[in-house]
């Protein structure tokens, strides 16, 4: 029996850790994919700045480039802020058994007077209410770019006809990352945060689960 709680005992640390570890490296990813897309949409303001008034047709070109790299980028930072919460769940679900109280509990924010003290304020949040701000920001663009080349081109029967078949493409293929972009794979079942469970059902349970731990990882890459 004590070697039988010794088992759960490991299993629930190594359970813990790979949770840790795994949110971790979520939030590390969450940076580096926003510096990314970040890169084609500065060089996609600079090309539209330089393009907007000499070149219109190429100008519409990279204006649909950056709303789908923007479109991109708003639903990868929502992707990375669901795989984070999803292990935060998990390490919630065994933390009292582990450690304690760890991410459940929340500390007192330190008193550093009004304009300096710590705010409840989400960073990956925040981030996402900016990449939607600029999918905004490039959709106007890209409308006000398409009609002034339809204006520009008018009469020019073979120019308006690519023009709108830059516009169709252009909303089709973000359709298409809207529908085909999400994840594909089983349910997680995460275990309630208030559910009280012995060691012996957490051993269970680690059993049952590792394998939908996996196919996150695998599923989120």
């Amino acid at each position: 029996m004590e070697k039988q709680n010794s088992n759960s005992t490991e299993h629930l640390t190594k359970r813990f850790d790979v949770a840790i570890q795994t949110r971790n490296f979520e939030i590390g990813l969450f940076w580096q994919r926003s510096l990314f897309f970040w890169g084609f949409i500065a060089a996609a303001f600079v090309a539209i700045a330089a393009l907007k008034d000499e070149q219109p047709t190429l100008s519409l070109l990279v204006s649909g480039f950056a709303i789908v790299c923007s479109l991109a980028w708003t639903l990868a930072n929502r992707g990375s802020k669901y795989w984070q919460e999803q292990w935060e769940s998990k390490i919630e679900s065994v933390e009292n058994q582990v450690t304690g109280p760890l991410f459940k509990q929340r500390e007192h924010p330190q008193d550093k007077g009004l304009w300096l003290s710590g705010r409840k304020y989400s960073v990956s949040k925040l981030t996402i209410a900016v990449s939607d701000y600029v999918f905004v920001v490039w959709a106007g663009i890209f409308f006000r770019q398409a009609s002034k080349c339809l204006l520009v081109h008018r009469g020019e029967i073979f120019k308006q006809i690519a023009i709108w078949a830059t516009i169709g493409f252009t909303v089709f293929y973000s359709v298409l990352i809207l529908i085909y972009g999400r994840s594909r794979g089983p349910a997680l079942t995460i275990a309630s945060q208030d559910a009280e469970v012995t060691t012996d059902q957490l051993s269970k349970k680690d059993q049952v689960q590792k394998p939908a731990a996996v196919s996150a990882v695998d599923t989120h890459k």
